[in-house]
């Protein structure tokens, strides 16, 4: 009976043996990571012109006196003759927009030395931000608000109130500026392009046209009210995207 026991003992490990050696022989060796793809990296730039529909003028006013409330005051009273002109012309409220107002003191100093005074003079900035929707009256605006008393225009934008079609535009052509880069390329190296990989995109516009202007009514800079000559130019958009092409 004992050597029974023992027989069958020594069997079971025999056939344990002989299993774990077949279960051994059939793990499947590891495997080298897949190929990275060649690729072909370019960059196409694409810029589209368009007309612009909406200009932005910066119109100030500068007021100095030695009583600062009389300063304010008078600043107050020729930015209200300044709007009521620009809305005489058609532009909306929602279209004015005040972007500064600043009240600071300056000390006088003697015109022929130099030499501080006891003395203040205050002055009084306020601007006015006007959007204007039609670039018929730009010019019309501006020199009804120098009539009105402004002495300051510092800048004059424009832009496009949709600026979607233009960007389309510069897409396409940067898009295919890459591709015929690419397959420049490919050609000189003697390969055939597959699909881009990755596709990235970098806007830089628009760029507008904008000119400033310094309104003194003792140079006749529409003093009387009449319209500024004014060139809205074209809006210009660049667009330049990023191409990563496999290569077969």
């Amino acid at each position: 009976m004992f050597t029974h026991k023992i027989k069958s003992l020594f069997l079971i490990a025999v056939l344990g043996a002989l299993v774990l050696s077949a279960c051994q022989g059939t793990v499947a060796p590891a495997t080298s990571s897949a190929e990275q793809p060649h690729t072909i990296s370019v960059t196409g730039n694409g810029i589209a012109y368009g007309t612009p529909d909406i200009a932005v003028a910066q119109i100030g006013i500068e007021e100095r006196h030695s009583d600062p409330a009389k300063a304010v005051s008078n600043a107050n009273e020729k930015m209200s003759a300044i709007m009521a002109a620009i809305k005489g012309l058609g532009v909306e409220d929602k279209d004015l927009q005040t972007s500064n107002f600043s009240v600071y003191a300056q000390q006088d100093t003697d015109p022929d030395t130099g030499r501080a005074l006891g003395t203040y003079t205050y002055v009084v900035d306020n601007t006015l931000n006007v959007t204007v929707r039609d670039l018929t009256k730009v010019g019309d605006v501006l020199g009804k608000a120098v009539g009105a008393g402004a002495n300051s225009i510092n800048g004059v934008s424009f832009s496009l109130s949709d600026q979607t079609a233009l960007e389309a535009q510069a897409r396409d052509k940067a898009m295919a500026d890459a591709k015929a880069r690419a397959e420049q390329l490919a050609k000189a190296a003697g390969v055939t392009l597959d699909k881009p990989m990755t596709i990235n995109e970098y806007s830089s516009g628009p760029i507008p046209y904008s000119a400033d202007y310094k309104a003194a009514p003792a140079l006749g800079l529409g003093g009387d009210g009449g319209p500024v000559p004014v060139s809205t130019g074209q809006m210009q958009i660049n667009l330049q995207v990023s191409v990563t092409y496999i290569i077969k």
